[in-house]
């Protein structure tokens, strides 16, 4: 016999009807692997097509205006100079770039969560390491 709490199927919001999951599964790992909304893998096909029938006008005349757009507006929804933004393919990749550039020393503290997610700590336990900066962990109970 199934647990009473599976017994019955999600009913989802308009918000998460937004992504392809199976309704018989509740995805909670978007940090490991991420689905992307319907809206993005529609917009993503869009920009594989234009890359496909034109790839050098594509990379040459339309990815670094498409990228400094996209730069533009997410500037504006959190705030900052677009000009100061860079993408990076992961969070752990921006987590290491940001703290490998930093000149840390023994004074310095880095502070993280009990929560933080293993590759970005192995990225602080490494600064740490060569700069000896000390880690300090804020222990955030869960839920």
């Amino acid at each position: 016999m199934k647990p009473t709490h599976l017994q019955t199927k999600p009913q989802y919001s308009a918000f998460g009807r937004s992504w392809m999951f199976d309704p018989e599964i509740t995805f909670l790992n978007h940090g490991a692997f991420g689905a992307c909304p319907i809206p993005i893998l529609e917009k993503q096909h869009q920009f594989r097509q234009q890359l496909e029938q034109q790839t050098f006008h594509f990379f040459v005349r339309e990815y670094e205006a498409l990228l400094d757009q996209a730069r533009q507006e997410l500037a504006c929804f959190v705030g900052a100079n677009p000009e100061e933004l860079v993408f990076v393919p992961n969070a752990t990749t921006g987590i290491n770039a940001v703290l490998r550039s930093l000149p840390f020393s023994e004074q310095d503290e880095l502070l993280t969560t009990n929560h933080e997610y293993n590759a970005c700590r192995n990225v602080l336990e490494f600064v740490a390491e060569r700069t000896n900066a000390k880690i300090i962990v804020a222990d955030i109970p869960f839920p």
